[in-house]
């Protein structure tokens, strides 16, 4: 089951059960409303309850209480898949900055090397000359002032150093792939056999 499913499947069943909840509480109310009759007496009022009527008003306490208690349950899973479903989300986007801080530091790594060839005098691509000024114009100007300096040497000739541009693989989103994400959770029973 997916973790979207799972979440789904979990917030479904505490509706149900706070719809039993509700249900529950309003016969309560009503069989509390229906308390016996009061005898009067002179000295004051003297009020008696039936056993039939206290073991029912007990009853229906349980059941409020066994119903609180599935609620409680069912939370407690919904927020522990939730919790999961987060923590799979916040690895994703962890694993995508330390790609794009990787390709970050391998850029800035040819571009300096591109300034050092150009400093030294050597030829490179236009291509690479012009990712080198997008990159940092600064870093750029300082190169081409050392290659005016370094113009008597011997010039060597590179190719460029990106060579063919590969189309990049978009990055799925995090919570997408979270949701999606396949866990092995049960998810348990309601008890609404009692009659209401």
């Amino acid at each position: 089951m997916k973790i979207k499913e799972a979440r789904q499947a979990y917030t479904a069943q505490i509706d149900v059960l706070r719809n039993r909840q509700r249900e529950l509480l309003k016969q309560k109310k009503e069989h509390d409303a229906k308390m016996p009759g009061q005898t009067g007496s002179e000295g004051g009022v003297i009020l008696e309850l039936s056993e039939e009527y206290r073991k029912r008003s007990q009853e229906l306490q349980e059941k409020i209480d066994r119903v609180k208690e599935q609620i409680d349950e069912h939370i407690k899973l919904r927020d522990d898949v939730i919790e999961m479903e987060v923590g799979i989300a916040n690895a994703e986007v962890s694993r995508q900055q330390g790609e794009a801080m990787q390709e970050y530091g391998e850029e800035m790594a040819k571009c300096l090397e591109i300034a050092r060839r150009i400093a030294n005098g050597d030829r490179v691509p236009a291509s690479d000359e012009q990712k080198l000024m997008d990159f940092n114009m600064e870093v750029y100007m300082a190169a081409k002032n050392m290659a005016a300096m370094n113009m008597d040497k011997k010039h060597k000739d590179y190719d460029s150093l990106w060579g063919e541009e590969k189309d990049k693989a978009e990055n799925p989103d995090p919570l997408e792939m979270a949701q999606d994400t396949e866990v092995n959770v049960e998810i348990p029973e309601i008890d609404l056999a009692e009659d209401m």
